[in-house]
């Protein structure tokens, strides 16, 4: 081999060798760079939060008391049987504005009447409203009372009966300025469900007989749900025994089924041994699920927990009771716990003969800040307070119209009842949750409703730039 063929090789080799270890390191870097992060180039979008401006504040009452089929000659005609006494107030700053809801289909109304309020400084308006009404007749007797509601697109009325003796009106108002169609679907203690519609034409104030969906049913439930535009649901009952009237009411709609929710001002005023003669009850429905229920009465005085709690199981869809015959004539609060969300209301009556009175009691919702409500003409009104947190708070109480601010000490899990001066709007400040239900309570004369916050403002939505 010549001296120019070794260095060939040997340089070739070399080359070769080199390579090798380059081919090598190569792998070898790759291997260990895959576990590690690769390098991302990455820039977070553009955005801003934008707080929408209020709209109105919409209120609207339930109007004059009706009477079905006064006129022999026509049962389906509905008639004014009392006049609604009304107490309305704004905070300083609010421009509150009366309205009508016109009502074709009643005989001697011409409208059931609402309010309106602009925003104050881009935040909704503090107002309230409130009616009540007294009827004394040979077919209607009783006093009712009721706060003037905003329209929801969905709420549930739990109480009336579609029984002989009973004449219950759902009263469905559109205050807005677009034409609503309004489902409802009917549920009874047998199970099933039975749905109708109807039309409510924009600035006027629709009635259905309860009967029309729930005919022969003793415990009725109706869910109430709109298109095209929110309405305010509510129920007029009347009911008479052996010919004589026992009772009237105007009862508010629950907002949605809960797990854990409290009904106040439930007032227990006739003992009874007897589950069939219970002057107080509370009807429920499981409307999805099966569940599970918890009933716990507490005092009103103090929310200390009285007797042993009641429970009972739904099955999804079928209408439920659960009576409450041994407590000893008071006030109470019944606290409901469910394994899945329930609708339920209580209802109590001062006695079983002529002259007698009823109400339903439905949910009080959480309150925390500042809200507005009005206290209607009554006899004997109270407010009656729970504390809904584990921490004692202090809630004050101060007329729109003025005068001194009254407050009230709440223990944690506490309550107290507070007396209120009828015809008198009022704010309800409280820096943690509470609930609040104003109740009246005179001779057969019996009425309450639950305090719900005031309309709330829009929630502030984060606008992103792609």
């Amino acid at each position: 081999m010549s001296r120019r063929t070794s260095v060939r090789l040997v340089a070739t080799g070399a080359r070769l060798t080199a390579g090798i270890v380059v081919s090598a390191a190569c792998v070898a870097g790759a291997v260990i760079a895959i576990p590690a992060a690769w390098p991302t180039i990455a820039s977070a979008p553009a955005h801003t939060t934008v707080k929408p401006v209020a709209g109105d504040t919409l209120l609207s009452c339930a109007g004059s008391f009706l009477a079905l089929g006064r006129d022999a000659a026509q049962a389906s005609q509905l008639s004014v049987a009392g006049t609604p006494k009304l107490v309305s107030g704004a905070s300083e700053g609010a421009d509150l504005t009366s309205a009508e809801l016109g009502m074709s289909d009643v005989v001697g109304a011409t409208a059931a009447p609402g309010f309106t309020a602009s925003p104050h400084d881009r935040a909704p308006a503090l107002v309230a409203a409130a009616q009540s009404v007294t009827v004394s007749a040979d077919d209607l007797s009783g006093f009712a009372a009721s706060a003037c509601r905003p329209p929801s697109m969905e709420s549930w009325i739990v109480g009336g009966a579609g029984t002989t003796g009973s004449s219950d009106i759902l009263l469905i108002a559109n205050p807005g300025a677009v034409t609503a169609t309004v489902t409802f679907t009917e549920y009874g203690s047998a199970g099933g469900t039975h749905s109708s519609e109807l039309v409510v034409p924009a600035g006027t104030q629709s009635t259905v007989p309860l009967v029309a969906g729930s005919a022969g049913e003793s415990s009725p439930v109706v869910k109430v749900t709109s298109s095209g535009a929110p309405v305010r649901a509510a129920l007029q009952s009347s009911l008479i025994r052996t010919l004589d009237p026992v009772g009237i009411d105007v009862q508010d709609a629950i907002a949605q089924p809960q797990k854990d929710f409290s009904l106040l001002g439930v007032r227990a005023l006739v003992g009874s041994d007897d589950d069939d003669n219970a002057s107080t009850a509370v009807r429920l429905l499981a409307p999805d699920a099966d569940a599970t229920v918890t009933l716990q009465p507490r005092n009103a005085a103090n929310g200390s927990k009285v007797g042993d709690p009641k429970t009972v199981k739904l099955t999804a869809g079928q209408v439920g009771s659960v009576n409450f015959s041994a407590l000893k004539p008071g006030l109470y609060a019944i606290d409901v716990k469910s394994s899945t969300p329930v609708v339920a209301a209580a209802w109590q009556t001062t006695g079983f003969a002529k002259g007698s009175d009823f109400a339903w009691m439905t949910p009080a919702p959480l309150l925390t800040g500042t809200t507005a409500f009005a206290v209607a003409e009554g006899p004997a009104p109270q407010l009656h307070l729970q504390n809904a947190t584990a921490e004692a708070t202090t809630v004050e109480l101060t007329p729109l119209q003025g005068g001194a601010t009254q407050r009230v000490a709440l223990q944690p899990d506490g309550a107290a009842t507070v007396a209120l001066s009828a015809s008198t709007t009022y704010t309800l400040s409280s820096p943690t949750a509470v609930r609040a239900a104003v109740v009246y309570s005179g001779i057969g004369l019996l009425a309450g409703y639950p305090v719900w916050a005031t309309d709330a403002a829009a929630a502030p939505i984060t606008v992103y730039q792609r």
